[in-house]
């Protein structure tokens, strides 16, 4: 089952916990996070824009990560450590996709 990367599907997913899991190639590793928040729901020029923030324990580390949300399917997801917040790494996911795209 192909995971949907809609905005209303993170919405509904908002507040829960998840694991991240690093790519090998950008460094491996498996992080405890929550997706803390999930962006206003843009769309300009036939596009649909909006941002995710994951909040997750230990050293800030960006790539794409195997993101994992328990009874759904996994979602690989490119995160970028934006900053430190509670001792938690704030990563950000920008999504910038065609309206009407899977």
């Amino acid at each position: 089952m192909t995971a949907s990367m809609r905005h209303e599907d993170f919405a509904a997913l908002a507040g829960r916990p998840c694991r991240l899991i690093a790519q090998p190639e950008d460094g491996g590793g498996e992080r405890t996070g929550v997706l803390s928040d999930v962006e206003e729901r843009r769309e300009r020029q036939g596009y649909e824009q909006f941002a995710l923030l994951f909040r997750a324990d230990g050293a800030p580390q960006q790539g794409l990560y195997d993101v994992v949300f328990d009874g759904e399917p996994v979602r690989q997801i490119f995160l970028v450590p934006i900053g430190i917040e509670g001792g938690q790494v704030v990563y950000e996911a920008c999504f910038n996709r065609a309206i009407g795209a899977a």
